[in-house]
């Protein structure tokens, strides 16, 4: 289980690089100030970083899902193991730590579980942009989607922060988890 909470912690900050880049180059293509860059070029750019957008979205919805397949019988398993605990004072600490560790993990799937859903909408709404603007890429065409890149941009900021979230409840969990470091000689 901690290994898939590394994965979604390195994912979710793979994230935020896919969602910024992308949607830098949306506002770069609705500004339509060309330049530097012809608007084919800066079309072309904004396509690519759609395309690393979407693998991104993969990678993180391919890693959250068995994280959370494998969560479930690890926690099973520490309550049956607390259960059989006789000394009171260890069963106690051991609910203790139980409790603290299932706190952080949900607070992974508190952000991770939406997070997933919504950078898959994300990234059909920037495939919406390239499908309206492949064939029709002028002012008139760029004037139209503003009010949709606005939309966009709320999205972006909203996913951003719940994988910022998200990547902290990950490295949080970990480092909490990890074995102790072997000694120094």
């Amino acid at each position: 289980m901690v290994s898939w909470i590394e994965r979604v912690h390195v994912e979710s900050e793979r994230a935020r690089q896919a969602i910024s880049d992308s949607f830098e180059r949306l506002n770069v293509l609705a500004a339509g100030r060309f330049q530097k860059e012809p608007a084919a070029v800066a079309y072309a750019k904004f396509v690519q970083a759609t395309d690393g957008a979407e693998q991104q979205a993969r990678r993180f919805r391919e890693v959250v899902g068995p994280m959370l397949a494998s969560a479930e019988p690890v926690f099973q398993q520490w309550q049956t193991d607390m259960r059989s605990i006789t000394n009171e004072r260890l069963r106690q600490r051991a609910e203790m730590r139980y409790s603290v560790a299932k706190e952080r993990y949900d607070a992974i799937t508190k952000n991770a579980v939406p997070a997933r859903e919504q950078f898959d909408g994300y990234v059909k709404a920037l495939r919406d942009h390239a499908a309206f603007l492949a064939n029709d890429l002028n002012a008139g065409a760029l004037d139209d989607i503003q009010d949709e890149v606005k939309a966009v941009a709320r999205v972006a900021r909203e996913l951003d922060r719940a994988m910022e979230s998200c990547w902290a409840a990950a490295r949080a969990y970990v480092e909490e988890s990890s074995l102790p470091a072997a000694p120094g000689r």
